[in-house]
């Protein structure tokens, strides 16, 4: 029984959820923890930011 009820919570969430999908919301929050190597160079190491 348990491994029934385990299979259909995983069935559910893999329907709710589409990999690689993210809302403009989502992708603005991932983009401010980013800084632009243009405007803040003391930011970045060789054009990479850290």
């Amino acid at each position: 029984m348990k491994k029934i009820l385990l299979f259909v919570m995983i069935l559910l969430l893999s329907g709710c959820v589409k990999v690689g999908e993210f809302t403009p919301e989502t992708h603005k929050l991932y983009e401010m923890g980013k800084p632009d190597c243009e405007k803040t160079p003391e930011r970045c190491y060789k054009g990479v930011p850290w």
